[in-house]
């Protein structure tokens, strides 16, 4: 038999041997073995060479066939086909279907090696080349979807082992993660294998459709990541969603164009895709933003999929559905492949089949498919995914495409995981469709709107999850415990939806479990790990090497240590080209001043004081896979260097890696000199004491011994409070975007209550400081006394990792008072810092609501504003009301005005701070 390998660099085998041809030989079969109908000689000539003795070339390369041993094609025939030839497409698919073992999987696997058809860039004449790269998209394209599939099949069955492989499969040949489609709705799955179905071979020009809708043969194909967990579940963010639906709206007007940014899985193609489907909008879905002519080809073959264009009234005196299968393969005859008559054909069909199988240059096929757009009946939307990918030389092509007169709406939905201010294609459109003039309205139409897709707010998952009949009808996911698990979610998950989704689907409620179950502290799901596995695996060895050495520092670091690593550890890279393009990979970020913030728009107070930029990893779990990269060896040893390097400076960091390192004799030294470095009384000096037994229930911890190092989190810990404190009361205020500072995001949630959870980043903790002004009629007064009513519902101190101060989930203080109040489960004892009086709350619980009444004696001390505080590594608590001596200050009556938070807005461009290190 007969096969043809597409998955990689393309050649021939025959009877599992390789057949020794030369590359002319190969694209000639390969050709033939895609279109499947008889082409001429003189066609195939013209195609694969580009001389005027293109007839006689094509002549010695079937002679060299036939002196291979392939008798394929006999002397006398003028068209040429082939029959009986296989592809190493049909048997990869077929595969799939057995329950595969990791052996299987790992061959499975290996028939993927490389670019579809590598190899055949160069050869033949413009013609062929287009047709390769528009064959090698489309292939590209399948290949991704059934890794996708095979991705959610060995996740269901909780195989993380088949799920790594196959995303480091896919991130090694440059695929689109698997993990992207997670969220991806139902109707995009592709049919099941054999046993369900599929048939043998799948044709290999076209991706497999999704199922048409019942009733509705016009309507959009879903868009990928449509969360679907025991159905929809929507994370609602009202602001956001409004702003989309004006913008598609202002479209009437003027085209528009949307660009969404956000990490890998939060959510961007979920929300474009909801908007403009309730809006109506077709949507033309592009992949690949690299090249123009991939761009064109994309369009071209969406647009054949839709029935817009009419056949004539002789065959029907109708609009007739058009097959997708019509822009497949040119017409042999008087027919076409999908079986209409050539006659039948709108001018538009013919257009767009001879974009696909004749190409012209790329500005004559930009025309032409811009000019069939045009017609299009419906408003329509391309989207365009991966755009921090896109060269800035595309910009032109999609203006075009934007700006040529059309009968109904048109916008431009750009996906980006990057601010603009760092994608280029990004940038450079913003920059042309600031804002236009309205004939209609006369007035000034904003054609640019740019949203960053921030982190879930914990309003809106508990929204989310309250919805969904499998919490709701659960007996033992009340309100409160309801809350109590979504805080534990957003906060493990950083507020990131792909992973919140892959956390619940790890630890969603059985039949009969009152509790649930809940995910391991420091647990990663497998798509967590593959999400960033993924993003590692495609950045430069020698980056990625250096930051798998990097990434055994705990929490923030200076350019200095970075810089003391050795060389052989940074892989070559000086500290600066390393610094800087870990910052514009955003592999790493730059730490945020040590500035407090205002109330209640959360903005820096006062100018930060200067100093050594620090940097840290952009998020917890990266940082995790990045150091599980590295030999247990070499990490090893560079805890030894960071215990050598950081001695001096901090004492206690330096302890906790000599301990992990396993060297005992430095960490008895250095446990000496951290205890002697803490000051006097300080609670860090004893053992932390335990929370009371009577905070705990007996029925779920058996013991009240808590070790320091462990997460504390509800409802691992629920108290039964003896007096049961109701839920605060709301506001009609919407929730807001997260803000980000200092490893803490806080957020105004739904009905004026104040959200704070850490980041979760392993390492010191920052003092989050909020300074909220004291209303003017307060400042003399003697005494202050603060009511406020909150939970706590993760709390980790992080104390294993040698702090010189102690963690605390929630403080209070005003300046001039007699001392602060601390809030916290630990439970130390009244102690002092940095000579201020810190009285201690014990009576703190986790998991629900409490209510506290704090007192400050101001001994003739007037009062300007009272300072929030927090420190923990891993913190998720709400307060819902706040009050200074009966004066309210929460729950807000009204939003703030964040300025930048939605609409044309930019982010901050890359830190400057390595400017002086060339």
């Amino acid at each position: 038999m007969l096969t043809v390998h597409l998955l990689g660099h393309a050649h021939v085998t025959y009877n599992n041997r390789p057949v020794p041809l030369s590359a002319k030989a190969v694209a000639l079969i390969t050709y033939l073995t895609i279109e499947k109908l008889p082409q001429h000689r003189e066609r195939l000539a013209d195609l694969l060479w580009n001389t005027p003795e293109a007839r006689k070339n094509l002549r010695v390369e079937l002679a060299r066939i036939r002196s291979a041993g392939l008798n394929l094609f006999p002397l006398s025939r003028q068209l040429l086909y082939l029959e009986n030839v296989e592809t190493d497409l049909n048997g990869w698919l077929s595969q799939l279907g057995g329950d595969l073992d990791q052996a299987g999987l790992a061959q499975w696997l290996s028939t993927l090696r490389g670019v579809p058809l590598s190899g055949l860039e160069d050869l033949g004449s413009p013609a062929f080349q287009e047709w390769t790269d528009h064959q090698r998209w489309v292939l590209t394209e399948q290949t991704e979807e059934v890794l996708a599939r095979a991705y959610r099949q060995f996740q269901r069955a909780g195989k993380g082992w088949g799920t790594r492989a196959i995303a480091a499969r896919a991130e090694a040949l440059g695929f689109i993660h698997p993990g992207e489609f997670l969220m991806e709705d139902a109707g995009l799955d592709l049919p099941e294998t054999a046993a369900a179905g599929l048939p043998a071979a799948l044709p290999v020009s076209l991706p497999v459709p999704a199922p048409p809708t019942a009733g509705r043969p016009d309507l959009d194909p879903p868009v990928r990541d449509t969360p679907v967990i025991d159905g929809p579940l929507h994370f609602r963010v009202p602001e956001r969603e409004a702003a989309l639906r004006e913008s598609l709206k202002r479209a009437a007007h003027a085209p528009q164009v949307l660009v969404l940014h956000g990490p890998t899985g939060s959510g961007k193609s979920y929300e474009a895709g909801r908007a403009l489907t309730e809006s109506g909008w077709l949507t033309l879905q592009i992949s690949n933003s690299r090249a123009g002519r991939l761009i064109v080809a994309t369009l071209a073959q969406a647009l054949l999929a839709y029935p817009f264009f009419p056949t004539p009234a002789g065959d029907g005196g109708g609009e007739q559905p058009v097959s997708p299968d019509a822009g497949l393969s040119e017409p042999s005859g008087n027919q076409f492949a999908s079986g209409q008559t050539s006659s039948g054909q709108t001018s538009s069909i013919q257009t767009l089949q001879g974009v696909l199988l004749r190409p012209g240059s790329l500005e004559e096929d930009v025309v032409k498919v811009a000019t069939v757009l045009a017609t299009v009946p419906r408003p329509v939307a391309i989207v365009l995914d991966h755009a921090h990918n896109g060269p800035v030389e595309l910009a032109s092509v999609l203006e075009f495409l934007l700006n040529v007169p059309s009968a109904a709406p048109r916008a431009l939905v750009m996906l980006s995981r990057t601010p603009p201010s760092q994608a280029p294609l990004c940038r450079a459109l913003l920059r042309r469709f600031g804002a236009a003039q309205s004939s209609v309205t006369q007035s000034s139409v904003a054609q640019a709107l740019v949203l960053e897709v921030a982190p879930l707010s914990l309003g809106s998952v508990v929204q989310a999850l309250g919805a969904q009949s499998a919490y709701r009808s659960n007996p033992g996911w009340g309100d409160a415990d309801l809350y109590a698990r979504a805080a534990v979610l957003v906060q493990r998950s950083g507020g990131n939806a792909l992973h919140l989704l892959s956390l619940l689907q790890e630890n969603e409620p059985e039949q009969g479990d009152g509790a649930g179950r809940l995910p391991p502290a420091g647990h990663l799901p497998s798509a967590m790990c593959d999400t960033y596995l993924g993003e590692i695996d495609g950045w430069p060895a020698p980056l990625r090497d250096a930051l798998s050495s990097l990434s055994v520092i705990q929490g923030d670091f200076s350019f200095g240590l970075a810089g003391s690593f050795p060389e052989v550890a940074r892989r070559g890279m000086t500290p600066a080209a390393l610094l800087r393009e870990a910052l514009e990979r955003r592999a790493l970020v730059e730490t945020e001043p040590a500035s407090a913030l205002s109330w209640p728009t959360f903005g820096p107070v006062g100018d930060a004081a200067s100093g050594e930029p620090c940097y840290r990893f952009r998020a917890e779990g990266l940082r995790t896979a990045l150091s599980g990269q590295l030999p247990q060896t070499e990490r090893q040893e560079l805890r030894r260097h960071l215990m050598a390097e950081l001695e001096a400076s901090q004492p206690g960091l330096a302890l906790y890696y000599a301990e992990r390192a396993g060297a005992e004799a430095d960490a008895e030294r250095l446990r000496a000199a951290y205890r002697s470095r803490l000051p006097a009384g300080s609670p860090l000096l004893r053992p932390l004491q335990s929370v009371t037994s009577d905070q705990i229930r007996p029925v779920q911890i058996r013991t009240a011994q808590i070790r320091p190092a462990q997460m504390l989190s509800a409802p691992a810990l629920i108290a039964p409070l003896t007096r049961p404190v109701p839920e605060p009361r709301r506001r009609p205020v919407s929730a807001s975007p997260a803000v980000s500072w200092q490893g803490y995001l806080l957020s105004w949630e739904q009905g004026g209550w104040l959200g704070i959870l850490s980041q979760g980043r392993y390492g010191h903790p920052h003092t989050l400081r909020v300074h909220l002004p004291i209303p003017a009629n307060l400042r003399g007064a003697p005494t202050l006394t603060l009511r406020l009513v909150w939970r706590l519902d993760v709390f980790h101190a992080g104390h294993e990792l040698g702090p010189s101060q102690m963690a605390f989930p929630l403080r209070f203080s005003v300046p001039g008072a007699d001392g602060a109040q601390v809030l916290t489960p630990d439970a130390p004892g009244d102690y002092t810092e940095e000579g201020q009086r810190q009285r201690v709350n014990a009576d703190v619980t986790l998991g629900a609501w409490m209510q506290h009444e704090l007192h400050f004696n101001m001994a003739g001390q007037a009062a300007e504003r009272l300072d929030l505080q927090v420190r923990a590594l891993d913190l998720a608590l709400t307060i819902g009301e706040l009050s200074l001596n009966g004066h309210a200050i929460l729950p807000l009556t009204a939003a703030p005005e964040r300025p930048g938070v939605a609409g044309n807005q930019d982010s901050q461009p890359l830190p400057q701070s390595l400017a002086v290190r060339h």
